[in-house]
């Protein structure tokens, strides 16, 4: 015979009477329980121990560090204390008889801070028999599972509306006597992170509630108590992940999971965006001011003003800095159209083939593949790159106008060549480059010599005087913002390209990267509100007697890791107290930074800059002296490669820390004026550095 079964809130919270009538619907709710002691486990195995009667005092309540919540005195000896057992029911009745019933009231909005806070919190409910008594159901962990799931409220106006959520207005907070303006949305896994998906029968107010295939269910562990009249009990705890806050807060949500092809599609183009275009556009800052126009660092002295630094002469660019930057710019080109390379051999190989056949024409596949061609051809080098003023190659160069490549497909299919040359590049071997590229100047007679096991071929995808089209044009490209600069619009029209990768072609058997958190659209940037239910599951009983789920907790909102409101956990970091040279010498040089031959090769490189040449680079001429710093290969020792290993002091660190933190922020302070809420001091008598004589 069997009964039916419900969730309940732990027994020590159950009222009659009058007292059930205040708080409707407490019984059947489960109940977070708030600790502020790291030792919680202790404090609640001896709460139900000892008196279990207690436990509503550790209800979760609405707090913030100037007003935190009065719970219960922190006692750790009497969690390690365990009285005679013959007299434990004795203590139990006693105290249920000299102690009322606590109230339980959340009027105010309820937010749980996390761990770093010192702040834990636990979902607890019991599973009971509908039978008199409400006797504990006895669960089979064998075959069936207790656990608990986290869902997300939506308000169901934001969701059928056509304009959607709307960041810039406030989020309400959940009324209790209206749960039916929200919709419930399950934590669905999906690689390494998850979504938001709409629960089935997720009103609140229907009377069936479901969960959603690929829910993520949360642990839950039972904790047995024997109460005040001597009946033996059973509590399912879990811990609360309000550590998770940032996963949950920044998902997207869907209304049905993604299917395999979906997610592929996405994670590839994600790829796309970071190994190719996110440092195409960075090439872009490199080369270009906000508004589109040649960086400032490629015209001599004489083009600006003395007094106003203004450029007043476009003119006047001075050679040596025009190739230097062009060179930093055609290196970092040559290892994006590598990853280009690399993500067409991945997820294109027949397109790939295709150009590195130097077919003519429409490449194989799809129409989109055509049209993805198509754009990869507009990205081509003008004509005035080698013809027009300040060119990049002419017959004198070490690189003649014909190792100048036409276009972006060109480009890729010359990079193939130089994968292993790229990869292996000052790496100290002399098989490979040993210094930084550099594109030669321009000679009085033919036959200068290329930069050794450098590639042969030279394409810019962004270069600072003449314009490198973009694969869409500002029409074909999402529109922009009135308030965004030149160069943010070109940088749209370089972001576009990801629009029109050949999804289709796509093949679902090629490795799919997983897609960083930075890379999914959060559903609602406000803060969200939370339920958890409990969960019963005995898959061995349906289709007649399927899954117990519990009524959802209070609502409640997870804090932020710097949330202004949240407790602050103590944290003391002691400086050294004798700062004098003979106690300084004390302390033990324990910490140890490995650097590479390469790594300590290029810190010898600033042994000799000073504070003073820091200073002299950034002040307008006639003061104004270049920062050059010589350069050098990696660290050797009798033609032998060699990396160091190098001792510091944590405790001079820390002093240095503490003072170049001061400095930073007295600078910023012109901006920010932080400095009254930045620190406060307090006297300490007696602590000296050294004791008196």
């Amino acid at each position: 015979m069997t009964h039916p079964l419900q969730w309940t809130a732990p027994p020590p919270f159950w009222r009659t009477g009058e007292a059930a009538r205040a708080v409707p619907g407490l019984i059947a709710q489960p109940q977070i329980l708030r600790f502020a002691t790291d030792d919680f486990m202790d404090e609640v195995l001896a709460t139900l121990a000892q008196h279990p009667q207690a436990l509503p005092e550790y209800t979760a309540q609405a707090e913030t560090w100037r007003a935190p919540h009065a719970g219960p005195k922190p006692n750790p000896a009497a969690w390690l204390e365990r009285p005679p057992s013959r007299l434990l029911p004795l203590a139990r009745q006693a105290r249920a008889k000299s102690q009322a019933l606590p109230a339980v009231a959340l009027p105010q909005p309820l937010k749980l801070y996390q761990a770093a806070h010192q702040r834990h919190y636990l979902v607890a409910g019991s599973l009971v028999c509908q039978t008199p008594g409400l006797p504990d159901r006895a669960v089979d962990v064998g075959r069936q599972k207790v656990s608990f799931v986290l869902r997300r409220l939506f308000l169901k106006t934001e969701l059928n509306a056509t304009t959607g959520i709307d960041p810039r207005r406030a989020l309400k907070q959940p009324d209790p006597a209206h749960m039916d303006e929200w919709v419930e949305h399950a934590w669905v896994l999906s690689g390494k992170s998850g979504h938001w998906q709409v629960a089935q029968g997720a009103e609140v107010a229907t009377a069936r509630i479901k969960l959603v295939k690929g829910e993520e269910r949360l642990a839950t562990f039972p904790t047995r108590y024997v109460d005040a009249q001597r009946q033996a009990r059973r509590l399912f705890v879990g811990s609360v992940p309000v550590g998770r806050r940032e996963t949950y807060q920044s998902a997207s949500r869907m209304d049905t999971a993604p299917t395999a092809s979906e997610e592929a599609a996405h994670a590839r183009t994600t790829q796309f965006r970071v190994d190719v275009l996110a440092p195409w556009r960075a090439l872009v800052n490199t080369a270009r001011t906000l508004a589109d126009t040649p960086a400032p660092s490629i015209y001599a002295r004489e083009a600006f003003d003395d007094k106003t630094g203004v450029l007043i002469d476009a003119s006047k660019i001075d050679p040596a800095r025009l190739r230097h930057l062009r060179s930093q710019l055609q290196l970092s080109t040559w290892y994006a159209l590598l990853d280009l390379r690399a993500w067409l051999t991945a997820h294109l190989p027949d397109y790939l083939q295709w150009l590195d056949d130097d077919e003519v024409g429409t490449p194989p596949g799809s129409s989109a593949v055509a049209s993805f061609h198509a754009l990869l051809k507009r990205v081509r080098q003008p004509d005035v790159m080698h013809t027009g003023p300040w060119p990049i190659t002419d017959p004198d160069s070490a690189y003649a106008p014909a190792e100048l490549a036409v276009d972006l497909p060109d480009a890729i299919r010359r990079i193939g060549d130089f994968s292993d040359v790229l990869e292996n590049a000052l790496s100290g071997s002399t098989d490979f480059a040993t210094t930084p590229f550099e594109i030669p100047a321009k000679l009085p007679v033919a036959g200068a010599a290329k930069p050794a096991h450098w590639p042969n071929f030279l394409f810019l995808l962004v270069d600072p005087l003449h314009e490198v089209p973009s694969p869409l044009n500002s029409t074909e490209a999402p529109p922009n913002s009135p308030d965004d600069y030149p160069a943010e619009q070109r940088q749209t029209r370089i972001e576009a390209l990801a629009e029109h990768l050949p999804e289709a072609d796509y093949s679902l058997l090629a490795k799919a990267p997983e897609p960083s958190l930075a890379s999914l659209t959060p559903t609602d940037m406000r803060e969200g509100w939370y339920v958890m239910r409990l969960v019963y599951e005995r898959p061995d009983c349906a289709p007649f007697e399927g899954t117990v789920i519990s009524a959802a907790t209070v609502p409640f909102q997870m804090a932020g890791f710097f949330d202004p409101d949240a407790p602050a956990r103590p944290i003391r970091i002691g400086l050294p107290v004798d700062i004098s040279p003979a106690g300084l010498r004390k302390f033990d040089k324990n910490t140890v930074f490995m650097m590479s031959d390469m790594l300590c090769g290029h810190l010898d490189r600033f042994r000799g800059i000073t504070f003073g040449d820091l200073v002299l680079s950034v002040l307008p001429w006639p003061f104004h002296k270049d920062f050059n710093v010589a350069d050098k290969g990696p660290c050797k020792q009798q033609d032998m490669s060699l990396g160091v290993m190098c001792s510091l002091s944590i405790p001079i660190i820390t002093i240095c820390a503490l003072i170049l933190l001061t400095i930073i922020v007295s600078l910023l302070d012109f901006i920010f004026r932080w400095l009254p809420l930045f620190i406060v001091c307090f006297p300490l008598p007696g602590f000296k550095a050294r004791k008196a004589p």
